[in-house]
């Protein structure tokens, strides 16, 4: 099979840019709506189409991963992701009880689990994974707000799993009005302890920022009990199932297991499944998520990541590649563009545009852009 272009969807949420999906992509800006996310794959929930028409997901159905261009103005929602087994029973449950595909209320879209790796194309600021507790305590008593407080005590159980859990169901299982009174007075202190924060400043900034577009969800106290990380272009994250995480603000390519399974736990109006979410969170404190780009071969780096459902590459070949640089992976891939221009064999790609390649001949990238490469992983 060539080399062939791929026509993919996009979806229009509110927490999208009007500006950064668009310009990549030569459109006016602002858009007339938020463009949240580019689909790139073979998700029976928006495939994306070949040139002549036929549905990527009936030409290579049950491709295992998912590309996306992802760009945030607004935060997404605090959520996790079910593991395999997770998403299988949840899945079937949800079936059984007949709760429709489109209902508000389901939580599990397919039966599969959700690992994903986010690059940064532009700064990204992220929520991700829990705390150690003594930390979150130590912000809690720099705030010294006494809902806050009750509500952290838990912290202090000398098993960190069973503090983790008790203090956040407790948020999350809060009444409106208190929810509403907790937010308030941790925005106003966190607005007046930023200065005495030092390296935690960001993450109070972030709570009293939180709190005007949030006024009454449980997902303001966020950055107080989740690592806030501030990704710089072409570091990698990577979120295995069951952590718990936020993307604030930024653009990136997002690489996951072709799944739409989320559990939702705060900074959404959509639904929040409490029992759910707790039996698939992970309550433990987090190991550093960050991806480094590994040097493979000239013009091309890995980030590995401990999932066989995908594999990914950037591939730069410069200008002065001359011959140009052999696609990395092997088998079904999907080749995204996000700078300057990039020859994949026959097929050019500007920035937002993708191609789909398959079978083992030899195909070479040639161009002066910067591009990214997903295949099967092994």
């Amino acid at each position: 099979m060539p080399v062939l272009q791929l026509e993919n969807p996009v979806r229009h949420y509110a927490w999208g840019s009007r500006t950064v999906l668009p310009t990549m992509l030569g459109h006016p800006v602002p858009a007339a709506e938020p463009w949240a996310e580019i689909w790139m794959g073979a998700h029976p929930g928006d495939p994306s189409r070949l040139p002549d028409g036929r549905s990527l997901a009936d030409v290579v159905p049950g491709l295992p991963f998912l590309v996306k261009l992802l760009a945030a103005e607004q935060p997404l929602s605090i959520q996790a992701h079910p593991s395999s087994d997770q998403a299988r029973a949840g899945f079937a449950a949800e079936e059984a009880r007949g709760v429709p595909h489109g209902a508000p209320q389901r939580s599990y879209k397919d039966p599969s689990h959700k690992p994903e790796l986010l690059v940064a194309l532009t700064p990204v600021d992220a929520l991700c994974g829990f705390r150690a507790p003594a930390e979150s305590l130590r912000l809690v008593r720099l705030l010294g707000v006494p809902r806050l407080t009750a509500l952290a005590a838990p912290l202090a159980d000398p098993d960190p799993a069973a503090g983790l859990r008790a203090a956040f169901g407790a948020l999350l299982g809060l009444a409106d009005d208190e929810r509403t009174a907790l937010v308030a007075d941790v925005a106003v202190a966190s607005h007046a302890h930023e200065a005495d924060a030092g390296p935690d400043a960001d993450a109070l900034d972030w709570v009293a920022r939180l709190a005007v577009a949030y006024p009454a969800d449980p997902g303001v106290v966020a950055p107080l009990l989740l690592h806030l990380l501030r990704l710089e272009p072409g570091q990698g994250i990577f979120l295995r199932s069951g952590v718990l995480h936020g993307y604030l603000h930024g653009a990136g390519v997002e690489v996951q297991a072709s799944s739409d399974n989320v559990l939702r736990g705060g900074l959404t109006p959509k639904h929040v499944d409490v029992p759910e979410l707790l039996r698939v969170v992970r309550f433990e404190v987090a190991a550093d998520p960050v991806v480094a780009a590994r040097p493979v071969a000239p013009g091309v780096w890995s980030y590995p990541v401990p999932v066989a459902d995908f594999a990914v590459w950037r591939v730069q070949p410069g200008p002065g590649s001359g011959a140009g640089v052999p696609l990395p992976g092997s088998g079904e891939r999907i080749v995204v563009c996000v700078e300057g221009r990039l020859d994949v064999g026959a097929l050019g790609l500007t920035p937002g545009t993708a191609a789909f390649v398959a079978g083992e001949e030899p195909v070479v990238v040639r161009g002066t852009g910067t591009g990214f490469v997903t295949a099967r992983g092994t």
